[in-house]
């Protein structure tokens, strides 16, 4: 009815058909704007009813309490919003490329069963700071499949003001581990990376920790490398590796001889050397798929 009194009104101003198109497509632009902007406020506030959104002074009490400064826990939850006498897992999520599916990341999140009363911190226009107060790291990595072009990292489960802190400040190591190496890997936690994060902190080193470790193995197909990292990390089970790696138990076998063969630090002599070294290489290599 307003659309119609609106082309009336038009109408009766001028007859010109270049200057109506030119009204009527903006009046339509605008309006549809409009629409646009008032769905998504009611996404978000829905998404409220899931999740606190920390605002200035939320903001400014997170900056507090991360950075180690003394905090009643008291003044920080009233700040907050957020009750900090519970179990936290922190994460980070982030992009480079996609902004808008940042947003459909927290609110897949927020909309899980392990969601309801997260706290949500916008680190910067493309990253998010979240702790969720209930749920497991597994559990987080369950929810966090199905939107690409964001990265996420998790920090191990703690409790109370100080587990905040903690959770937090290993989700943000474990995404300095994986920009240092230009690793593209979607979902990562902390504790798969935490031996890899103290050897990359200087890059010259690791590389030279990653050469005398591997020798010729370095240089070797990826499939190679690959398959004696996941037999070491399935306990040296052969039938597990060839399980996951969806080969022949022969085939596994045939390429963990030719690995050793090749590779400077020999699996029966230090295995969690050799592991570190093929972790640090198997995050790099993700960059080049």
């Amino acid at each position: 009815m307003a659309w119609r009194r609106w082309v009336s009104a038009c109408l009766a101003q001028t007859d010109d058909p270049a200057l109506l198109t030119e009204v009527l497509d903006i009046a339509s632009q605008s309006i549809f704007q409009f629409a646009t902007d008032s769905v998504e406020a009611l996404r978000l506030a829905g998404l409220e009813d899931h999740a606190a959104t920390a605002d200035a002074q939320a903001l400014a009490a997170i900056e507090l309490i991360v950075g180690g400064a003394p905090i009643a826990p008291e003044l920080a939850e009233a700040q907050l919003g957020y009750r900090l006498a519970r179990r936290h897992t922190a994460l980070i999520l982030w992009t480079a490329t996609d902004r808008p599916g940042l947003d459909r990341a927290v609110e897949q999140i927020a909309r899980s069963p392990i969601g309801h009363g997260l706290l949500v911190a916008a680190a910067s226009v493309a990253a998010r700071w979240i702790w969720v107060p209930s749920g497991s790291e597994d559990e987080l990595l369950g929810c966090l499949g199905g939107v690409d072009g964001v990265q996420a990292t998790i920090g191990r489960t703690a409790y109370g003001i100080e587990g905040f802190r903690t959770s937090h400040g290993e989700a943000l190591a474990a995404q300095a581990v994986l920009i240092r190496l230009g690793s593209p890997r979607r979902v990562t936690r902390f504790a798969d990376v935490e031996l890899v994060d103290v050897l990359t902190r200087d890059r010259e080193v690791a590389d030279t920790f990653v050469t005398r470790t591997l020798g010729e193995l370095a240089q070797a197909d990826r499939t190679l490398r690959r398959t004696v990292l996941t037999y070491i990390q399935c306990g040296f089970n052969t039938t597990r590796g060839a399980s996951r790696l969806y080969a022949h138990r022969n085939t596994v076998e045939r390429r963990i001889a030719r690995a050793d063969a090749l590779s400077a630090t020999k699996l029966d002599d230090n295995p969690a050397q050799l592991a570190a070294a093929l972790l640090i290489l198997d995050l790099r290599d993700q960059e080049e798929r």
